[in-house]
């Protein structure tokens, strides 16, 4: 058994090579930057007006002067500011030439709708977004390996790209073990359960960007497990199981995926829920092997896959850790493993350990805020004691 911090260093040090495409910035979302992004041109491109007002001399603020046209934003202005003069100006609209200041309409005494007079509300600001103050002309926006979201798309857009180059996503297959198990349209007999695994790996692997196969759920008979994962190894970059890889008498996943030639860099990890997780690799694709418990999955899916995915696309994704205060005290007798447990925030942001059966009681995470990390070793946490929490599903 190894600890979770090497199996994360194990997993990092395995991943898979992906191509590179071209995709619309329609399609960008959730995808992973190629090459670094670069200004095409100074952001502002002008020195602009931030504010609806008029544009003058600071100099003859307080004057009355005169108005002698209209900018709109997109459109050049047309007269250059002399003394005495100004310019009514829209918020995003070119500064003329000669102005130096933009007042308020909110500071602005129109008379005649010819002149206009400076009435001061507070302290004096220009009002004068500087050309270049935001990027300049090729300025280094957005590095490799940045993940498209929001912001991203909206950046993109401003510097021009209509494409842009990402990391293909992985061909991520997804396979369940067990004759105990039966798909959630199916009525389970006394001794059968539904699949819940597969459809959360499903949609965790989705929400990477994957692109998905589910090859369903395979029966314990060693013979269909090593044609379902020969077929998914010619056919994807990674691989998930579940099921199958503890010590029982039907767990054949081990001893098929050697003899699919994949090489098994570790079997057992000193983490709570997870310990029989399991990491494959061969030339060309690997393994995830993760417990039949789907607290199991689902967290070490977060943990271990969910980087593993987004740092072959390029992206240095890691779990966002932070240190709170507990509500309520915290034991546990087996201190050998590295412990997630499920919590809830209060209303004086304090964790709150929820009620938890173990890794097989997947209805407790419904309300969860994410999972506390108990480290190996440690028995207790007294109440107003810290602990480091895991967000996850955000």
């Amino acid at each position: 058994m190894i600890s979770f911090e090497e199996a994360k260093n194990i997993v990092f040090s395995n991943l898979v090579k992906l191509e590179v495409e071209k995709v619309s910035l329609k399609d960008s979302f959730g995808r992973v930057i190629f090459n670094d992004i670069v200004a095409d041109r100074d952001m502002p491109p002008f020195n602009k007006s931030a504010v609806d007002g008029f544009a003058c001399k600071k100099e003859e603020i307080g004057k009355r002067l005169r108005i002698v046209e209209t900018i709109a934003a997109g459109k050049a202005p047309t007269v250059s500011i002399k003394s005495g003069e100004c310019s009514r100006i829209m918020t995003g609209a070119k500064l003329p030439e000669g102005a130096d200041y933009v007042f308020m309409v909110e500071e602005s005494k129109v008379i005649d709708d010819i002149y206009v007079e400076f009435v001061p509300a507070g302290k004096l600001k220009d009002n004068i977004c500087i050309k270049g103050e935001d990027l300049k002309q090729g300025e280094i926006v957005l590095k490799a390996g940045t993940l498209i979201r929001e912001p991203q798309v909206a950046i993109l857009a401003s510097l021009g790209y209509g494409e842009v180059e990402v990391s293909c996503v992985p061909k991520v297959g997804i396979i369940c073990t067990g004759d105990e198990i039966v798909e959630p349209g199916v009525t389970p007999d006394d001794v059968q359960i539904r699949n819940s695994n597969g459809w959360q790996l499903i949609s965790q692997a989705q929400k990477c960007g994957a692109s998905v196969i589910y090859y369903g759920i395979v029966s314990d008979n060693k013979s269909d497990l090593l044609a379902i994962i020969t077929k998914a190894k010619s056919e994807c970059d990674l691989i998930i199981l579940t099921g199958g890889v503890s010590m029982g008498e039907f767990d054949f996943v081990p001893e098929v995926l050697s003899e699919c030639g994949f090489n098994i860099l570790f079997d057992k990890v000193a983490v709570q829920p997870g310990k029989p997780s399991t990491f494959a690799v061969s030339d060309n694709s690997v393994v995830f092997a993760l417990p039949g418990n789907p607290v199991s999955t689902l967290v070490q899916f977060e943990l271990l896959v969910k980087p593993f995915i987004y740092r072959s696309m390029g992206n240095a994704f890691t779990s966002k850790i932070f240190r709170f205060k507990t509500a309520v005290s915290y034991s546990r007798k087996n201190i050998e493993r590295t412990a997630f447990v499920p919590f809830v925030f209060d209303s004086n942001n304090l964790v709150n350990f929820i009620k938890y059966n173990g890794s097989a009681h997947i209805s407790a995470i419904d309300k969860a805020d994410g999972f506390a990390c108990i480290p190996a070793g440690c028995r207790e946490i007294e109440k107003g004691g810290e602990a480091d929490i895991v967000i996850m599903f955000s």
